[in-house]
């Protein structure tokens, strides 16, 4: 048996005045640091079942993930959603990879955030490239419209398909997460 005395729980004093909230980026070290405990406990190919209840700060997305709500129209020097990271490339339905961003060796756009025009375009988009950004006040009035950049965006496989940032990372490790119920207390332990 080891010696260790690290544990997989943490104590947290919440509030504005303490500690702070406990965020994303704390629950996804936290699910990290109960990962590495799994595979030293149960070696080979368990595979371990999360769950998580339906906490806002629990269902937010990569740094690097496709948000279209935050995509701008026309080219802008950006770096991202967050301020730092960069989105990552998506994948075409064709299966090609498509970047964001102008490449470093740009002669004019160097880094530079392509916007959506130029990014619908690239698909073959060419007429839903002439919409508006988005529809007024973010509300478009057929979800399934080619209405706006936005939602043409939106309606795309990849941005459908995108993942919360503690099933990539649960996944990344080949294991199970689930979510309760929202608000449903015969069912969700949290409640």
């Amino acid at each position: 048996m080891s010696n260790s005395t690290r544990e997989a729980w943490r104590l947290f004093k919440a509030s504005k005045n303490q500690e702070g909230y406990f965020s994303n980026e704390d629950l996804c070290a936290q699910t990290e640091l109960a990962i590495e405990f799994f595979k030293e406990h149960f070696p080979g190919t368990a595979v371990a079942l999360f769950t998580s209840d339906n906490a806002l700060s629990h269902w937010k997305c990569a740094p690097d993930g496709l948000l279209a709500l935050k995509l701008l129209k026309i080219p802008k020097l950006w770096k991202g959603h967050d301020g730092q990271t960069k989105m990552h490339n998506r994948v075409l339905p064709n299966g090609k990879s498509q970047s964001f961003y102008y490449p470093n060796d740009h002669p004019m756009m160097a880094g530079y955030f392509k916007g959506m025009s130029k990014i619908l375009e690239e698909c073959g988009f060419i007429e839903e490239a002439q919409l508006p950004a988005s529809c007024e006040n973010l509300k478009c009035s057929d979800l399934k419209a080619a209405c706006c950049c936005h939602r043409v965006l939106f309606n795309q496989p990849d941005f459908v398909g995108l993942k919360l940032a503690l099933v990539e990372l649960i996944e990344a490790h080949s294991h199970l997460v689930i979510f309760y119920p929202k608000f449903h207390c015969e069912l969700n332990f949290t409640e």
